[in-house]
């Protein structure tokens, strides 16, 4: 393999630049390793030398981390352990160097790249926003395996890097100075050239000791201190994970059994926790996920060979509910200006006041400017009339889910804005194709289905009508990737991909109830497995009224297949809206939530957990065979990514079909077939489902 370490020297100051060959990005693969070995033997010995800086090639990022192709790969133990301690022998070189070494970062600089960093004296960076520092190997469902479990509490204590190390966080270049992760910020434009002259004021100076302040004494410098701190950050990782994620649980403890000690054994520690989590089925679901969401973030879809390329200059939304102004204050981050329409003035404040909210909550968690929320605020405008839509080239449509008002609303549209304006309907289940039958120029208009909450919820389903051109369907996908989300593209049939399984789940939890199951116990059920809420409570989140609506549209396209149970319609007759009413399955009392007397409930169940689960996880898992053999979607992988960013399915199983892989189609369909029997047609499976586990096949080739 080509180099990928190129090294000058002037004056004293040695530069080894890394240039990963053919490649956009440095990526520390095994060989680019050994290779950084090589050079390091070298110059070890070299007395010519006052400082030596890491520096990158490529434009705005230093190294992404290692090569995850290869994490992939670890399939034992050992494997791991040896991938580890490879690592830490390069970077203790680096460590060990007689003269002053420092990192400069130009970009993104994560996990191996980051750690890398960490062995040197000094790190110095950019001002620039395209700098991301962090140690982002817990989302992978590993531990940072090179040093920067051990390197990077020793530089900035416990305090600070726990919840970078545990949350797997990503900072930028100012916040990363703040917390001592690098020690000087210079100009993008002369950051080499800067760098270069701070390395020749430092001469032989080693990196100072941190200065501790009194807190950081009390919990950091005794026993009792740090029993507490550890203590606090093991709580925390279990309410937020259930303990279904084992790294932030052994990263914990490799923390607490190492820090404050020095020596080779102290990293021996660290290589014997990362061959724990290395070759475990978490760690292989997340890395795929990983993978799956990279793809998903640039795939083409249809007939586009490449993403396409297009930037909004103003968009309109047409409704301003809580959707709308959600989608307002989504845009109007990503610096678009945005134009807010309804028929109704309270109704226009309240969407103004739903962005100001989400704005001021960025404020808090000091993600976003004070200077900026004011800028982004103003970029959202609001009116009674299409006046200020006119020229915008994308127009949203949130207005309340009923066919004729949002047929109303495309016919007006087309009539006052431009022939190549976008028209997208944010509707969750209506037909798109309907809605553009009496437009001017229907090849314009497609679905943009966000899910609530809009600037929390990762996904987007971009829906092709019958009308909707290859065109308008490329710019629709480039539009929603620069608001940041990820696409699937599903075709124009009732509930699309998303809530045409969510449904049946819902349902079935629903006819759980009616059978005398707990509505307790079902939500335990659901989390045990690893949702993030129970069905449930899930239906009262949405809203009882919004739930029956889509669940009618989709009974009235399936039939008995998705009848809906009696105990929601009964709900929504007793006008019980959910959460936002306080009363719905649960009371809710602040932040308290009680059974609903209300709802009728016997109490009488005999059905166990097990057959509780399989009944509401399997009527998905054949919902979703149905959409691929329909052609809805057109892949396996296209439902796990809808399922995992559009549900919160849990990653950890790697996303619905590669869960029914696991537990393998033959056992499924066995179960849906005696399901069938004892419960009714709903559970009957499909042709591609009884096919794929007839010929012991699986979803994922």
């Amino acid at each position: 393999m080509t180099e990928a370490w190129k090294l000058t020297v002037e004056d004293g100051i040695g530069v080894l630049t890394m240039d990963h060959p053919d490649s956009e990005v440095n990526v520390l693969t095994s060989v680019h390793l050994e290779q950084l070995d090589k050079q390091l033997d070298g110059l070890k010995t070299r007395t010519d030398l006052r400082a030596l800086l890491f520096a990158s090639a490529k434009k705005k990022i230093f190294i992404a981390g290692a090569d995850i192709n290869e994490i992939a790969k670890i399939s034992t133990p050992d494997d791991a352990f040896q991938a580890a301690e490879r690592g830490k022998v390069v970077f203790q070189k680096i460590e060990d160097l007689p003269y002053a070494t420092i990192c400069v970062i130009n970009g993104a600089c994560l996990g191996g790249g980051f750690e890398l960093a960490l062995s040197c004296w000094y790190r110095v960076a950019s001002f620039s926003d395209s700098v991301k520092i962090g140690l982002p190997e817990v989302n992978l469902g590993i531990l940072p395996g090179f040093g920067g479990s051990i390197r990077l509490p020793k530089l900035i204590g416990l305090l600070k890097s726990l919840p970078l190390i545990l949350g797997g966080s990503i900072v930028g270049a100012q916040d990363a100075f703040k917390k001592g992760l690098v020690d000087k910020l210079f100009y993008e434009q002369t950051l080499l050239q800067d760098a270069i002259q701070y390395a020749k004021v430092l001469g032989g100076i080693h990196h100072p000791e941190r200065k501790q302040s009194l807190q950081d004494k009390l919990l950091e410098g005794t026993s009792f201190g740090r029993d507490f701190v550890f203590s606090q950050a093991r709580k925390d990782v279990l309410k937020k994970t259930k303990g279904f994620y084992p790294a932030p649980l052994e990263i914990i403890k490799l923390i607490q059994s190492t820090y404050g000690k020095t020596g080779a054994q102290v990293y021996k520690e660290e290589s014997h926790a990362f061959s724990k989590l290395g070759a475990t089925a978490v760690s292989k679901a997340c890395i795929r996920v990983f993978f799956l969401s990279e793809r998903y973030k640039k795939r083409p879809w249809g007939k586009s060979e490449k993403p396409a390329s297009f930037d909004a200059k103003k968009v309109g939304v047409i409704g301003a509910g809580v959707m709308g102004g959600g989608i307002a204050h989504l845009v109007s981050s990503k610096n678009i200006p945005v134009r807010v329409k309804d028929i109704d003035t309270k109704a226009l404040g309240g969407a103004l006041k739903e962005a100001y909210g989400l704005f001021k909550a960025s404020l808090k968690r000091r993600k976003l400017k004070p200077h900026d929320m004011t800028r982004q605020m103003n970029l959202i405008s609001t009116g009674l009339t299409y006046d200020g839509i006119k020229n915008a080239d994308v127009v949203i449509e949130a207005v309340v889910e009923n066919l004729d008002i949002k047929k109303k609303v495309f016919k007006e549209l087309a009539s006052v804005v431009g022939q190549n304006t976008i028209l997208a309907s944010n509707t969750s289940s209506l037909p798109v194709t309907q809605m553009a039958a009496g437009c001017e120029n229907p090849s314009r208009v497609v679905g943009l289905h966000f899910f609530n909450p809009v600037n929390r919820m990762p996904l987007v389903e971009v829906i092709r009508a019958e009308q909707t051109s290859d065109e308008t369907l490329d710019k629709t996908i480039a539009f929603s990737r620069k608001l940041g989300k990820t696409v699937i593209v599903t075709e124009d049939k009732p509930g699309f991909l998303v809530n045409r399984l969510l449904l049946p789940y819902l349902n079935e939890a629903a006819l759980l109830m009616e059978e005398g199951l707990d509505p307790e116990a079902i939500d335990r059920i659901a989390t045990q497995f690893g949702m993030p809420m129970g069905p449930v409570e899930l239906v009262d989140q949405v809203g009882i009224d919004v739930g029956y609506k889509v669940a009618h549209i989709l009974q009235d396209a399936f039939g008995e297949r998705m009848k809906v149970a009696s105990i929601l319609e009964s709900a929504y007759q007793k006008k019980l809206l959910g959460k936002k009413g306080g009363k719905g399955f649960y009371l809710y009392d602040k932040d308290k939530k009680y059974r609903n007397p209300e709802i009728p409930f016997t109490a009488k169940s005999g059905i166990s957990d097990e057959i509780a689960l399989k009944r509401m996880m399997y009527i998905m898992v054949n919902e979703a065979a149905r959409c691929l053999e329909e052609k809805v979607i057109d892949s396996a992988e296209t439902v796990d990514v809808g399922m995992i960013f559009g549900t919160g399915f849990p990653p950890f199983r790697g996303g619905l079909m590669d869960y029914a892989d696991t537990v393998g189609l033959a056992s499924i369909v066995e179960d849906l077939q005696a399901f069938e029997k004892q419960y009714g047609s709903r559970f009957v499976p499909c042709k591609l489902l009884t096919d794929l586990a007839s010929q012991n096949n699986k979803f994922r080739s």
